[in-house]
């Protein structure tokens, strides 16, 4: 099935050079080598910056923020965990987030918030 499925993948244009100068076992280290040799980043700046915006202001028990993009900043996921979001709905929550990041939303296509409330 993997075979298949990496055949299928190999039609497209850009994998064309590789298909006419190497066999399938060629084929697949040269797509893995492209797709998976590059390090991952221990954060972007936007990633940081946001991250230390809401630390900042939030002061969050927990704080995740993850450049969901690939590293170009135009899609993030924020997961949060603050006090006080206690006692407000999960749409206040949110509202809260994105006015403190109102000036960021502005260059992002677009940011996924998970706000909870730690446990008592």
């Amino acid at each position: 099935m993997l075979l298949r499925t990496s055949t299928l993948f190999m039609r497209s244009a850009a994998a064309a050079p590789i298909a006419q100068t190497q066999g399938r076992a060629g084929q697949m280290a040269a797509i893995l080598r492209r797709r998976y040799s590059e390090q991952p980043s221990l954060g972007t700046d936007g990633e940081k910056h946001i991250f230390d915006k809401l630390q900042r202001e939030l002061s969050p028990t927990k704080l995740t923020v993850k450049d969901a993009s690939g590293g170009c900043g135009s899609m993030y996921v924020v997961e949060i965990e603050a006090e006080c979001f206690r006692g407000k709905s999960r749409v206040n929550q949110t509202k809260m987030v994105n006015s403190l990041l109102k000036q960021e939303l502005k260059d992002m296509h677009g940011m996924r918030v998970l706000c909870t409330v730690p446990p008592e």
